[in-house]
C-alpha cells in the first residue's frame, strides 16, 4: 500500500534505481504524476526489483504505487499469461494435514525447483508444508498485479494456521517476505512467529558447532529482490557464513545496492517480462562484480537467482551453491550428484 501522507516527492526512490533514468529532481516530478494518476509510460521499463520501497527514507512504499499503476494499465504483462499463471496457482480444498509439531517449514512450490537443497540434516527432523496452499503469490508483483497478492494473502496464512505450529520457518525469501513485509500493510494478523530458513540454518549449526568442518571459502551473495521487505534479517547470513568458515566478500552490488538476477522465466513456457526489457547488461555487470570481488563462489538464497545466473557465473569461473548447501558441506555431507553446478 502506497502512503502517499508521508512520502515528500524527494526523488530518491527512482534516483536510486539502477534500471530507469531518473536523478532527484526527475524522479520526484515522475512520482508526483504518479500519484496524480497521470499516463507514465516509464513504469513499462520497471524489472519490479521493488529496490524504491527499500530506498525510500520514509517508507511510503513507492514500489507499491508503481505496481497499482501497472495493474490499472492492464498490459505490463500479458493479461492471458497473468490470468493462467493465477489459475495455476490458485488452490482448492484444504491443505493436507501434517504431523503437530511445534516447528514446521513451509516449503511452498519451491521442491520442484529445488530438491536438492533441501535434504540432509538441515531438513530431516522437520514437518514440511508443501503446494499451492501455501503459495505466497509475491509472482504477481512481477508481474504488476496487486489484486491477486492481496486477495489469497488471508487464505495462504489461514492455511498455514491450520498447521497447528507455533513457528513455521519459510524456505522461500518470498514467503517470508509476504508474511512479515506485505500481510501488516493488508491488516492481516500472523498467528505465528515467522522464522526464516537463515535463522533455520544458523540454529541447526550452532547445534551442530563442533562437528562443523570450516570451508575457507570467499563468496559472493546474491540477495533476492523479496528481501528489499525484510531487509533486518540479512545479518543472519554472517552469522552462517561465520560458523562455516566463509568470507563474505565486500561488493559494489549487494545489501541496498544489489542488483536484480533479471528473471525473466518463471518455468517451461512461462515468460514473464515479454516486453523486449534487455537485462544482459546488468546480468553481466552482476557477475562481474562478483569476480572483481575475489569470490570464488556466488552463494543464493532465492532458487530462480540460482537458475537465472548460474550459466553466467560457471563461464566466469565461479561455482555456484545455495546457502544451504554450503551449510551441508560444512556438516560433511556430500552435495547430491544431480545438483545443477
Amino acid at each position: 500500500m502506497f502512503h502517499e501522507e508521508r512520502c515528500d516527492f524527494c526523488g530518491d526512490c527512482l534516483a536510486r534505481c539502477k534500471y530507469l533514468e531518473f536523478d532527484r529532481e526527475s524522479g520526484s516530478a515522475a512520482m508526483r504524476k504518479l500519484a496524480a494518476g497521470e499516463k507514465s509510460p516509464w513504469i513499462y521499463d520497471c524489472v519490479t526489483c521493488m529496490a524504491c520501497n527499500e530506498y525510500c527514507p520514509t517508507n511510503a512504499r513507492p514500489f507499491d504505487l508503481i505496481m497499482k499503476r501497472m495493474e490499472e494499465a492492464g498490459d505490463f504483462t500479458d493479461p492471458k499469461l497473468r490470468a493462467d499463471m493465477a489459475a495455476r496457482f490458485q488452490f482448492e480444498g484444504e491443505p493436507r494435514p501434517v504431523k503437530p509439531a511445534e516447528r514446521v517449514m513451509s516449503i511452498c512450490v519451491m521442491q520442484g525447483n529445488m530438491p536438492w537443497a533441501i535434504q540432509g540434516q538441515l531438513f530431516e527432523t522437520i514437518p514440511v508444508l508443501k503446494g499451492k496452499h501455501y503459495f505466497c503469490n509475491v509472482l504477481f508483483s512481477h508481474m504488476g498485479d496487486e489484486s491477486i497478492l492481496r486477495e489469497r494473502m488471508q487464505g495462504m496464512v489461514d492455511n498455514l494456521a491450520k498447521s497447528g505450529a507455533k513457528e513455521i520457518v519459510f524456505l522461500h525469501d518470498d514467503c517470508y517476505a509476504a508474511i512479515m513485509g506485505i500481510a501488516p500493510e493488508l491488516g492481516i494478523k500472523i498467528p505465528f512467529k515467522p522464522i526464516h530458513l537463515f535463522e533455520h540454518l544458523r540454529d541447526v549449526l550452532k547445534e551442530k558447532k563442533g562437528s562443523l568442518k570450516k570451508l575457507n571459502m570467499k563468496v559472493a551473495y546474491q540477495r533476492p529482490c523479496a528481501s528489499r521487505y525484510t531487509p533486518e534479517k540479512d545479518p543472519v547470513v554472517n552469522e552462517i557464513f561465520d560458523l562455516i568458515g566463509v568470507t563474505r566478500m565486500k561488493r559494489r552490488y549487494e545489501g541496498e545496492d544489489a542488483l536484480c538476477c533479471g528473471v525473466e522465466v518463471a518455468g517451461p513456457g512461462l515468460k514473464l517480462f515479454p516486453r523486449g526489457k534487455n537485462y544482459e547488461p546488468f546480468r553481466v555487470k552482476n557477475v562481474e562484480d562478483a569476480k572483481a570481488s575475489g569470490a570464488e563462489a556466488m552463494v543464493y538464497l532465492c532458487p530462480m537467482c540460482f537458475t537465472v545466473l548460474n550459466k553466467k557465473v560457471r563461464e566466469a569461473g565461479l561455482k555456484n551453491f545455495m546457502i544451504s548447501d554450503l551449510c551441508r558441506l560444512a556438516l560433511g555431507e556430500e552435495l547430491p550428484a544431480d545438483r545443477p553446478q
